[in-house]
């Protein structure tokens, strides 16, 4: 069998790779697995910008200090003349190995994006502002951008010199490719912490300064694509107090990714001894709160007999614990295309109409 481990491929077995299905780890662990983590900030210095119409959508400049590093952007988009609070969503953006802008993947009206980047919005989102198409559904919709991403991303300066000498260029996104492995995983491992915890920190900061915003209501909800969707498992698992949640092209076993799907995920995918404690659909069922999962049919960064195999631990899972689980496949590759968010939002909804 392929394997990219070659000649050592019997690693696994000698290590005893064999990560359980049934999880031996709860939310407070899984949190406690992420490493040293920054103290969720007493005061966010919430501050707004401008506020605009685009396509009956208003969308609200917001930020906040996340406690560590430069100031989270983010988007605030409601549907225009439609009174609030409404059920709030964060959407978590993509990976895509495209870190100069975050949320921008999922947002229309804000803005053109060079070509190195609107690639995303065209192949991986269907060509349209998701975010705007949820809120027209009646959502508040939150899309910032997360920790390396963005105005949280680092910047060409701050790579290593030994980067652009191995590269051979001074291309941002291949450096940013090679800093996140290469410079940013040694950085993580020498603090006692893990990409994994980083961003789940971020999002759960987003969550709570979603939780103050006058647009948005009690009932909160989740989703993302890809390492947005990677994202959206781990913010189930930690905050129960999420109300739904929707994770896109994110979801097979550990086992399935060990030949040859391994190099092509981020770290985040792969914190420091979390296999020996749950296979990866577990960590989606620490929580009962009602889960989507979207999986591409041909999708190339995971087996299709992985997410199977994913999919029937799910469904046992959920229904050993009586808790909501949905999932559907679609014949495309790595995305979220128009129907898979038009299904998404219809769920959201619905579960919505389950809490009002």
């Amino acid at each position: 069998m392929l394997t990219n481990l070659g000649s050592f491929a019997d690693l696994e077995k000698v290590l005893g790779f064999s990560p359980p299905t049934t999880p031996n780890i709860d939310s407070a662990g899984l949190i406690k697995l992420f490493g040293q983590l920054p103290i969720i900030p007493n005061d966010f210095e919430i501050s707004r910008g401008k506020s605009f119409l685009h396509d009956g959508v208003k969308i609200t400049e917001i930020s906040w200090n996340t406690g560590f590093g430069p100031r989270t952007q983010a988007y605030l988009l409601v549907p225009s003349n439609v009174d609030t609070p409404l059920p709030g969503a964060l959407f978590l953006h993509s990976h895509d190995d495209v870190k100069e802008f975050g949320k921008e993947k999922v947002v229309d009206g804000v803005g053109d994006l060079p070509e190195s980047a609107a690639w995303v919005k065209r192949d991986h989102y269907g060509n349209r502002g998701a975010a705007n198409v949820l809120a027209k559904k009646g959502f508040a919709v939150l899309a910032f951008d997360c920790f390396m991403w963005g105005s949280r991303r680092f910047t060409l300066e701050d790579m290593p010199r030994r980067l652009g000498e191995i590269l051979g260029e001074e291309d941002y996104e291949k450096l940013s490719v090679m800093h996140e492995s290469m410079a940013l995983a040694k950085y993580l491992s020498l603090f006692n912490t893990t990409l994994a915890g980083l961003l789940n920190f971020d999002d759960r900061v987003a969550l709570e300064v979603a939780k103050t915003l006058p647009e948005i209501s009690e009932n909160i909800y989740a989703l993302g694509l890809s390492g947005g969707g990677c994202r959206a498992i781990y913010l189930h698992a930690t905050s129960p107090d999420l109300k739904g949640v929707v994770s896109v092209g994110a979801m097979a076993t550990y086992e399935s990714m060990v030949p040859t799907h391994i190099a092509p995920h981020s770290w985040m995918f792969f914190p420091q001894g979390l296999a020996a404690k749950s296979d990866w659909p577990g960590v989606a069922t620490l929580n009962k709160t009602p889960l989507y999962i979207q999986f591409c049919g041909e999708d190339q960064l995971f087996t299709k007999a992985g997410m199977s195999d994913a999919d029937a631990q799910l469904t046992t899972a959920f229904a050993k614990n009586g808790a909501t689980y949905n999932s559907n496949t679609y014949p495309v590759g790595h995305s979220f295309t128009a129907e898979m968010q038009d299904s998404a939002f219809t769920w959201l909804s619905q579960i919505e109409g389950q809490n009002e």
